[in-house]
């Protein structure tokens, strides 16, 4: 409803809470009782409730009250957030086990906790972690992050022969800290403490000497990353409808004079615009770009496969500068309380190099066509089953199908 004499607020009403906190609640709400009420603040505060992504449906009532007052009722459905979970995921030449369980919404409190056992291609590790997006009752978000992997990097030519393969074991610890200062700015810092070292290689004749240079080079070493960013714009969610703008800019560096090993520079662009469509229809573009003047081998871009362009291997494109582009149409055919059937229809495309000229030179390199599936809980935090498959290529693939958990982006 329209407000138009701004009605102040004599009372707020939860309901449909069995585990969150009304703190958390009423933490996202502009405005507290006695305050006037707006229309702007009242869907504000509705779409801040859905955007954290505990809630199935968020529904506002308000009744009138003598003297200009009114009772504010939310109507709220919790998600089940204790999430455990198995996944193997395939596609590209590698295969990635993990299995773990988190919570977004721990003791109900909306504060993310979690632990993973992660397999790559045999090898093992795992990640535990903690996320507060409020900490200290501020728009402030905390995280700590403790890693431990043995990641099987496999070598490719262009023409996507192999050139061998090398395991990077690594053992890291990540303290991460961002403040929104408005809804559309957000900006962070993020320090990385990472150990990191090549502990086995397989090599055959295709591979070049640079290559194996940079692998004998690399001995033992403690890194220290320094991590800045900017962020702009905001997505909005509705279960797993989403729209928006989104652009975020980052400069990671590490320095010899602040206790690395070594000096390295990067810089990277994510960006992401998400459309409403009619019958529950969504589309989506992501465009991503990075730069780095690393020696080390761990440390190159590794495109194609996972998370870029899909009917490719996985990294088969290893270089010190990129740029991705993606875009899905998303449309569900079937949907209940519980489960959606989500249909996709995506092209993908990347282009590589060693240097921002050889972008311009190189122009688009790789390009893939396809669909996919995706199988959803709406009632489920992040339950979300993923298929792809590349039916057209730009060139040879080995790799049609891609298959996990969660979105592609």
């Amino acid at each position: 409803m329209e407000l138009d004499k701004q009605p102040i607020v004599e009372e707020i009403e939860i309901t449909g809470l069995w585990r969150t906190k009304p703190s958390v609640v009423r933490q996202e709400l502009l405005f507290r009782e006695n305050d006037k009420l707006t229309t702007k603040d009242l869907l504000t505060s509705v779409q801040r409730l859905k955007n954290l992504r505990i809630f199935s449906k968020v529904i506002p009532l308000l009744k009138l009250k003598p003297e200009n007052k009114v009772k504010l009722t939310l109507q709220l459905q919790e998600k089940w957030t204790t999430i455990p979970y198995f996944n193997i995921s395939g596609g590209g030449g590698t295969t990635y086990a993990y299995a773990g369980i988190y919570d977004i919404n721990t003791f109900g409190r909306f504060i993310e906790t979690g632990i993973q056992y992660d397999n790559w291609n045999g090898r093992h590790g795992g990640i535990a972690w903690m996320r507060n997006p409020r900490f200290l009752n501020q728009r402030l978000l905390f995280g700590l992050d403790l890693w431990t992997t043995q990641r099987v990097r496999q070598l490719y030519a262009h023409n996507s022969d192999s050139q061998g393969n090398y395991v990077l074991e690594t053992k890291k610890i990540n303290l991460l800290l961002k403040k929104e200062i408005t809804p559309v700015f957000q900006i962070g810092t993020e320090i990385e403490i990472n150990n990191s070292s090549v502990i086995e290689q397989e090599t055959n004749n295709l591979i070049d000497t640079k290559t194996i240079q940079l692998l004998n080079n690399n001995s033992e070493g403690t890194t220290a990353f320094n991590t800045f960013f900017v962020e702009l714009g905001k997505l909005d969610y509705d279960n797993y409808l989403v729209d928006g703008k989104f652009t975020k800019l980052a400069i990671k560096y590490s320095n010899q004079t602040l206790g690395s090993d070594k000096s390295t520079t990067q810089l990277d662009w994510f960006n992401r615009i998400f459309w409403r469509l009619p019958y529950l229809g969504n589309a989506g573009l992501r465009f991503n770009a990075g730069w780095t003047n690393t020696k080390e081998i761990q440390n190159l871009y590794y495109i194609g496969g996972f998370n870029n362009i899909r009917g490719y291997l996985d990294g088969q494109f290893r270089s010190r500068t990129y740029w991705q582009f993606n875009a899905e149409y998303r449309i569900p055919s079937y949907r209940s309380n519980w489960l959606v059937l989500q249909h996709i229809f995506f092209i993908d495309a990347v282009g590589t190099g060693n240097n921002f000229s050889d972008l311009k030179e190189n122009g688009m390199q790789y390009s893939s066509a396809g669909m996919g599936l995706r199988i959803i809980s709406p009632r489920i935090y992040r339950f979300n089953g993923r298929i792809d498959i590349a039916l057209f290529t730009s060139g040879e693939s080995p790799s049609y199908i891609s298959f996990g958990s969660q979105q592609y982006f």
